[in-house]
C-alpha cells in the first residue's frame, strides 16, 4: 500500500474529467440545436456544412430575382393590356368615321378622341418603368436576370431583350394619322391592326417568360429544400441522440465520484497501520 500516490485516484479524476467534457458538448449540443455548435466538434462536417449554407442563402436570393423579374414583365405585361384596349377603340373609331352615316362634325370630335388615345399610347411606352428603368420602349441595356446560384451564363441567367419585346418605333405608325374623312379612317385600318399584332406577340412573349419564370422559382425551391435537409443532416443535433447521451453521461459521472471518494479513502487505510 503507497501513500505518496494515489493512483486510483489519479485515474478517477481523468475518467470524471472526460465524463464532464463530454456531456458539456451533449448539452452544447441540446442548448443550441446544433451538432456542430463548434469546428472542434467535426471540423470536415462543419466545412461542408458551411458550404451548404451559402448555397442555400444563394438559392433564396435567386428565388428573390426571379419573383422581382416577374414582378417586373406583370408591369409591362399590365401596360400592353392597357394598350390592347387602346387599340381595340383606335379601330373602333375609324371603323365609325368611315362610314357614310356620320358627318364631317361628327368625325371632329370623334377625332379629338382618336389624337388622345394616340398620345396616351405614346406616353405608355415613354413612361413605363419598373425601378426607374425602361421596359417597353427598347430603351436602354438588355437586362440580365441572375436565376441560378453559379456564374454560368447558360444556366444562372435569363436575358431581357427590351428591343424585342414590342417594336413601338414612330408609336406603331400612329403618328400623323387622323380620321377627319372616311378615307383618312381607312387608311388607319392598317397600323392599328399592326398595333393590335405587335401587342398581342407582346404579351404572348411576356407570359411565356413568366411562365418559366415560375417553373424556375419552383425549381429552385425545391433544390432549396433538399439542400436544407442534407445540411440538417449534418450540421443539426440529433435531439433522442443527444438525450440519450446525456443521461448516460450523466450514470458514468455518478459513478466516477463514487470511486474517486473510495479511493481518496484508501491512503487513510495506511494509517490504521501504523496505530
Amino acid at each position: 500500500m503507497r501513500i505518496n500516490t494515489n493512483y486510483q485516484s489519479m485515474v478517477a479524476q481523468r475518467r470524471l474529467g472526460d465524463v464532464n467534457r463530454h456531456q458539456n458538448v451533449e448539452q452544447t449540443k441540446l442548448s443550441s440545436g446544433s451538432r456542430i455548435f463548434e469546428a472542434s466538434f467535426d471540423p470536415s462536417g462543419l466545412a461542408i456544412a458551411t458550404g451548404m449554407k451559402a448555397r442555400s442563402v444563394s438559392n433564396l436570393q435567386a428565388q428573390r430575382n426571379v419573383n422581382d423579374g416577374v414582378s417586373l414583365l406583370q408591369v409591362a405585361e399590365g401596360t400592353l393590356s392597357v394598350m390592347h384596349s387602346i387599340s381595340g377603340r383606335l379601330r373602333e373609331l375609324a371603323m365609325q368615321a368611315a362610314s357614310d352615316t356620320v358627318n364631317d362634325q361628327d368625325r371632329y370630335v370623334a377625332n379629338k378622341e382618336f389624337q388622345q388615345m394616340v398620345q396616351e399610347t405614346r406616353r405608355l411606352t415613354a413612361s413605363t418603368k419598373f425601378n426607374g428603368n425602361h421596359i417597353i420602349n427598347g430603351k436602354g441595356s438588355i437586362y440580365e436576370l441572375q436565376v441560378g446560384i453559379d456564374g454560368s451564363a447558360e444556366t444562372s441567367r435569363l436575358v431581357y431583350d427590351l428591343q424585342k419585346v414590342l417594336a413601338s418605333s414612330n408609336n406603331f405608325g400612329l403618328n400623323g394619322l387622323n380620321i377627319l374623312t372616311k378615307e383618312d379612317a381607312r387608311r388607319v385600318f392598317q397600323p392599328v391592326d399592326a398595333m393590335i399584332g405587335e401587342v398581342s406577340s407582346s404579351r404572348a412573349k411576356l407570359g411565356s417568360a413568366m411562365v418559366r419564370m415560375e417553373s424556375i422559382n419552383q425549381n429552385l425551391q425545391i433544390h432549396r429544400e433538399n439542400l436544407e435537409a442534407s445540411k440538417s443532416k449534418i450540421a443539426d443535433a440529433d435531439v433522442a441522440e443527444s438525450t440519450t447521451n446525456n443521461a448516460k453521461d450523466e450514470i458514468m459521472k455518478n459513478a466516477s465520484l463514487a470511486l474517486l471518494a473510495q479511493a481518496n479513502t484508501r491512503p487513510a487505510a495506511a494509517v490504521k497501520l501504523l496505530g
